[in-house]
């Protein structure tokens, strides 16, 4: 998932970088690595984080196009 996608995902949840840390156990600091270099580039972390980003989409009420 692309970093813009990321920081969107969160602003749609309507939380902080702090409050979206907590949905996965990571400070702020990490969050904003997230929304500025992406994810991860490989291992077991990009797999659970994409998955759990993949899932949180689905509580997003859609984009008005």
């Amino acid at each position: 998932m692309a970093p813009t996608k990321i920081k969107r995902l969160r602003n749609d949840l309507g939380e902080s970088q702090e409050t979206f840390g907590k949905r996965f156990g990571v400070d702020q600091s990490t969050i904003q690595r997230w929304e500025t270099k992406g994810l991860p580039t490989r291992g077991a972390t990009r797999i659970a984080v994409s998955r759990m980003l993949l899932e949180l989409r689905e509580e997003v009420p859609a984009r008005a196009a």
